[in-house]
């Protein structure tokens, strides 16, 4: 099992992106209706010019040649809606082409890493290894892509290996290098005081553990569990970022809980917000 102090490695990481980059930048240059409605306030034309800037913008953070731009992860939003309403680039051929130029050069960057450095993050003060960079950039490609071709009315196969790599490599260390209650929605998750057994299918495994509106993330451990889950990778990975409704998870067996409260596997999502 893969616990948040052993997270993916960078050559696991750089395979899932390899796969992934080609398939997201040649569904980028597919698209055919890039003013349709994608997610949020964004259009589909909109989410594939915000991939471009977190490519750009996270491989400069991890070669050193840029600054972390933001102090808390809720002014993330304004940020990025900010970078995509500057950028007038709506040709999807020159933007899968800004994505490939970017890719190439974090994965050459990946590629001749030790991968013991840090470098500063999106959030000011957090430092993190060039593997979780590259799990961040799998996790922007995924979802995104999920996004767009949702959009198009196209598939778009998440492979649960890949899934697994983001939620160990990226989202569970994130939040462990966060403010305990930064990701809490504060009423929701009042008074919930309650150890998450998260096993991610051949993946990892990990607690949550909540206090009374503050989450922290720790290995698993022999302290008492009040909630097993255990997860597909696609399946949590698309629950998590509010793509998709547990409840066809559940009633698959995609997304399985037991234990002394197993009524809090359906409370978890709803206790977290999403930047």
């Amino acid at each position: 099992m893969v616990d948040v102090a052993v997270a993916p490695g960078t050559q696991e990481a750089r395979a899932a992106l390899e796969a992934v980059v080609p398939r997201l930048t040649a569904l980028i240059r597919s698209i055919k209706r890039p003013t349709a409605p994608a997610v949020g306030v964004w259009n589909v034309g909109d989410v594939a010019v915000h991939v471009a800037h977190a490519w750009e913008r996270l491989s400069a953070l991890a070669g050193d040649e840029a600054t972390s731009p933001i102090d808390d992860v809720w002014q993330l939003a304004d940020f990025t809606t900010s970078l995509v309403q500057g950028d007038p680039e709506r040709d999807m051929h020159a933007v899968a082409g800004r994505i490939d130029a970017a890719a190439a050069k974090f994965l050459d960057m990946l590629g001749t890493s030790s991968g013991d450095d840090l470098s500063p993050w999106l959030i000011a003060g957090i430092k993190v290894p060039i593997q979780m960079f590259a799990c961040h950039l799998l996790n922007e490609s995924l979802v995104h892509g999920f996004d767009i071709a949702r959009a198009e009315r196209i598939a778009w196969p998440i492979d649960p290996s890949h899934a697994g790599v983001v939620l160990m490599g990226f989202i569970f260390p994130v939040v462990a290098k966060l403010d305990p209650r930064a990701m809490v929605d504060q009423e929701k998750a009042a008074g919930v005081r309650a150890c998450y057994d998260i096993r991610v299918r051949r993946a990892g495994r990990v607690f949550l553990i909540f206090d009374d509106g503050s989450v922290s993330i720790e290995p698993p451990s022999s302290r008492p569990v009040d909630c097993h889950m255990s997860a597909d990778a696609t399946a949590l990975l698309l629950v998590m970022w509010a793509r998709k409704s547990q409840w066809p998870a559940v009633l698959t067996a995609q997304i399985t809980t037991w234990g002394r409260k197993p009524w809090l596997g359906a409370k978890l999502r709803t206790m977290i917000r999403n930047p």
